[in-house]
């Protein structure tokens, strides 16, 4: 199970974002047909399944599947999938936030996040995809970098290497497109809460601190 890379790949993003489109899990050098061949045959092992809303999610045992090959092949577990989390604030200072509706972190409260392409820079992904998934126009900057492990359990439960990015201008109505999550804006919003996702209170720290670009390598738990 699990014999090859895309298939690997497929099960490793899940793990990661738990619900994602044929686009957002197709890796940009892989083929149409060749990925949805391998997309079918994790989906006919049970290890991931098609929500009604069109989107791709990990089963029970795909969960399972991910943590012992996780274990397995050290090249999977110990390498760092990229993402960029996204401050977005308007003109009043208000924040964006989203909550989740789906495990594993369903109800958690974060920043938007999305993933780079080769195919623009990381400030006109960040620009578009925000334009896309929620309908505010921003302009990005940077504000850091670095590397998250999550711990659910004495278990990793993800490693990412990511790039802080924030905007302080969004304008437009909020007008969200992701079925996944709740988008909401809120102006004091308490970044300690249990309610929050774990990496939250490190990157408004560093953020509110206000010396860029800044580095993070961190470790943080669920549930602490």
């Amino acid at each position: 199970m699990l014999d090859h890379h895309i298939q690997r790949s497929i099960i490793t993003r899940l793990s990661i974002v738990d619900e994602q489109t044929f686009s957002e899990l197709q890796p940009d050098e892989i083929d149409n047909k060749l990925f949805t061949y391998h997309l079918k045959v994790v989906a006919r092992e049970g290890l991931v399944e098609k929500t009604a809303g069109g989107k791709y999610r990990l089963t029970s045992e795909g969960k399972k599947s991910w943590r012992r090959s996780s274990q397995k092949v050290a090249s999977v577990s110990e390498r760092a999938r990229s993402i960029l989390f996204l401050i977005i604030r308007d003109k009043a200072g208000r924040w964006l936030l989203y909550k989740r509706k789906t495990h594993p972190l369903k109800d958690k409260i974060g920043f938007m996040h999305i993933f780079p392409t080769h195919l623009e820079t990381v400030l006109e992904t960040a620009q578009n995809q925000s334009l896309n998934q929620t309908n505010l126009q921003c302009t990005f900057s940077v504000a850091g970098s670095g590397f998250f492990r999550t711990i659910s359990e004495s278990s990793l439960e993800s490693f990412t290497n990511f790039t802080l990015l924030y905007s302080l201008d969004a304008t437009g109505v909020l007008s969200p497109k992701d079925d996944s999550a709740d988008y909401f804006w809120e102006e004091r919003p308490d970044f300690t809460s249990a309610d929050m996702l774990p990496n939250m209170k490190k990157l408004t720290d560093y953020y509110l601190a206000g010396e860029f670009p800044f580095f993070i390598d961190e470790t943080v738990t669920l549930g602490s």
